[in-house]
């Protein structure tokens, strides 16, 4: 019951978050949001076991992964922030970011929560997290992938040339 009740607080405040973009389909906000709700699930279901039996290796090693994507998600901030020239807000930045972390990754604020969602499946291995993990990382493929097409249309051959010298998730890899 009050898992249930916290994430119908938490999603409305998802829905509100995402709410201009919901349906826009060609952007990559409606993809953000389910995957922003795949996340909120999967905390809700694992969120009890966070500490239980802490020093097993599969909590060792979620512990792990969402350290790292606490690091990512400050270092893409900072990136955008120090070098995007933020028109409205951090995200809309009126140039390409090659800098810092953008420099080895073009999108570690979606690594960042790939990694989180990886954390928080590890807390307890089961259909249900294993789903909402699923849909969670799907949909920040297909986000990081729309988002893609939005900086082409909006940077033109400038992004086109950073992706053909920027992996898109791992350095030197993919």
């Amino acid at each position: 019951m009050i898992k249930g009740v916290i994430f119908l607080v938490v999603s409305s405040v998802i829905v509100a978050k995402f709410r201009k973009e919901l349906f826009a389909f060609r952007r990559h906000g409606p993809y953000m949001f389910v995957a922003a709700e795949g996340l909120l699930l999967t905390f809700i279901v694992n969120g009890g076991f966070m500490f239980r039996d802490p020093f097993v290796l599969r909590q060792t090693i979620s512990w792990m992964l969402m350290l790292i994507s606490a690091g990512l998600a400050i270092l893409g901030f900072y990136a955008l922030r120090a070098y995007g020239e933020a028109a409205t807000d951090w995200e809309d930045t009126t140039r390409v970011v090659q800098e810092g972390i953008f420099r080895h990754i073009r999108h570690p604020l979606y690594v960042s929560l790939m990694f989180l969602a990886g954390g928080m499946l590890l807390k307890d291995l089961s259909l249900p997290a294993g789903l909402a993990f699923l849909a969670t990382f799907g949909f920040l493929v297909a986000a990081s992938i729309v988002e893609e097409g939005e900086k082409i249309a909006r940077f033109g051959d400038q992004y086109r040339q950073y992706m053909l010298g920027t992996k898109r998730y791992v350095p030197l890899i993919l």
